[in-house]
């Protein structure tokens, strides 16, 4: 079995939601232990949230949300705001080489787990805030989700159709470009750590996320002066070969067509060589659509399916699980009766667990910090601490 680049990390992953969990999965694919540190009553949040379906250990109903995002973790059940949870926390803590928290800028601090803390007991530990707006600045403590970060970065103006509203997009950008951010910094700094031996605090904001994504529409023409617009820009609606076609039969194609001698070959299929000129042009999107429109799906895949220029079929998601390229990559699994996406780490593919229970391995980890039997069962009786075993 190859041996995942992380083996041996342990992280401690205070956070809640999407954004924090997302970022631990992925450092959990690559082999880092990730202890969910949660609350006794309530945990993640992600837990409560619909829609449900069967946890195949249980039969009990559980979150689809967060099922997909909470793989490969374990889950303590810690009350780290009493003074006992506080000091078994960074009991814990000793041992760990990361943590992530995502609470609202200085909470972390008050409860006496902030990084100030956890570095007087491991000075090599890694401290990763992940927030909305970040540690510091005039928004640092404003309350936000997605769409909020979208809309103040300017991505969420640029989406959706000419002369209509900004629509929110199908997935959470910020959230989960943020997210990746966490990790990029957290791996960075770990080969760091092994050249100087010292740990560091990391402060990530989800707003950041959002920005470094909206840079990349900044390129020649917003430098020259054309404006960032819904639907005419370039890559948002704006060229003929780079954009999203209806059938006779109510079904759809994207163009993805950049390169010239793509788009020859796509007008020679098409039957349009007067059109080889075009491709950039808004203009010639109109003649594009009542083309394609035509024609049936099934007709324009048969004409245009073996062609080699960038033309796919637009899918609806649940369709995506059945795609012979993907499950030949081995990135759709099962996660009781739900089908979800595997790690994409392709090298990872070994036994991926399922989400934690609440509490389901308070008890292991405690007995590994040297916390004695008598003493768990006083923490479960004050409720300090949840123990959930099969």
């Amino acid at each position: 079995m190859t041996m995942k680049p992380l083996a041996g990390i342990r992280l401690l992953d205070l956070s809640r939601l999407l954004p924090g969990p997302y970022c631990t999965m992925l450092l959990a694919d690559l082999g880092a232990e990730v202890i969910k540190i949660e609350t006794p009553g309530m945990g993640d949040y992600m837990r409560r949230i619909p829609p449900f379906i069967t946890d195949p250990r249980t039969g009990d109903a559980i979150s689809a949300a967060y099922w997909m995002v909470n793989r490969n973790k374990q889950s303590v059940a810690l009350n780290y705001r009493n003074p006992r949870g506080k000091q078994l926390f960074l009991q814990l803590a000793r041992d760990a080489d990361v943590v992530l928290e995502s609470f609202r800028p200085g909470a972390v601090a008050r409860w006496g787990i902030g990084y100030d803390a956890v570095r007087a007991v491991n000075p090599r530990i890694i401290y990763c805030s992940l927030s909305g707006y970040g540690q510091s600045g005039p928004y640092r403590d404003r309350a936000g989700h997605d769409l909020n970060y979208l809309a103040l970065s300017g991505l969420l103006a640029a989406n959706g159709a000419a002369n209509g509203a900004p629509l929110p997009p199908a997935v959470q950008i910020a959230d989960l470009s943020g997210a990746m951010l966490a990790a990029i910094a957290i791996l960075a700094t770990l080969i760091g750590r092994a050249n100087t031996g010292a740990g560091q605090y990391l402060d990530v904001s989800l707003f950041d996320g959002a920005l470094s994504w909206a840079g990349t529409m900044m390129g020649g023409a917003f430098a020259a002066g054309a404006p960032i617009a819904r639907g005419t820009m370039q890559l948002n609606g704006g060229m003929a070969s780079y954009n999203v076609y209806t059938t006779r039969d109510d079904k759809h194609l994207a163009l993805g067509i950049i390169e010239p001698h793509f788009w020859q070959a796509f007008c020679n299929a098409i039957e349009r060589p007067d059109l080889q000129t075009r491709a950039y042009e808004a203009d010639a999107i109109p003649e594009v659509a009542a083309i394609i429109r035509a024609r049936t799906f099934d007709e324009w895949m048969h004409r245009l399916g073996a062609l080699d220029v960038c033309i796919e079929p637009v899918r609806e998601f649940g369709a995506v699980f059945d795609d012979p390229h993907l499950r030949h990559r081995g990135l759709v699994t099962q996660l009781g009766d739900a089908p979800a996406i595997d790690a994409v780490f392709v090298f990872s593919k070994t036994n991926a667990t399922l989400p934690p229970r609440l509490g389901e391995h308070t008890r292991a980890v405690l007995q590994r910090a040297q916390v004695s039997a008598d003493e768990i069962a006083r923490l479960v009786a004050l409720e300090v601490i949840k123990i959930s075993e099969t």
